[in-house]
C-alpha cells in the first residue's frame, strides 16, 4: 500500500498546485499540471489493484482507463488534447478551466473508487 499512499499524496499535490496556477491565470501551466494530477492518480489506483509495474508510457495508461470506464478515458483523452494546446500558447483561459473541471471530475472518479 506504499506506492499508493505515495501516488496519492503526489495527485494530492498536484491537484491543489493546479488549482493555484489557475486561481493566479498561470494557463500553460494548468495544462502541465493537470495532466500529471491525472497520471498520480492513474498509477495510485493500479497499485491499490496491485497491477504489479509502473505505467511506461501515455498509452499503457490510456489503455488502463479505457478498461475502468469509458467515460472516464474520454476526459483523460481531452484532457490530454487540453494540455497540448496550453503548452503551446497559455492564453486560453477557458481551455484551463475545462482543464481543471475534467481534472476534478477524473480524480473524483478514482476517488469513489478507493472507498
Amino acid at each position: 500500500m506504499g506506492e499508493f499512499k505515495k501516488h496519492l499524496e503526489l495527485m494530492r499535490e498536484k491537484q491543489t498546485a493546479t488549482h493555484q496556477a489557475f486561481d493566479n491565470g498561470q494557463h500553460s501551466v494548468v495544462g502541465d499540471l493537470a495532466i500529471k494530477a491525472v497520471e498520480q492518480a492513474i498509477e495510485a489506483d493500479a497499485a491499490r489493484n496491485k497491477i504489479p509495474k509502473h505505467f511506461g508510457e501515455h498509452e499503457e495508461r490510456m489503455k488502463y482507463v479505457r478498461s475502468l470506464s469509458p467515460e472516464v478515458y474520454e476526459r483523460v483523452r481531452k484532457l490530454w488534447f487540453i494540455y497540448g494546446d496550453l503548452g503551446y500558447d497559455g492564453v486560453d483561459g477557458e481551455r484551463a478551466k475545462k482543464a481543471v473541471s475534467y481534472m476534478d471530475a477524473i480524480i473524483k472518479f478514482f476517488g469513489e473508487r478507493w472507498r
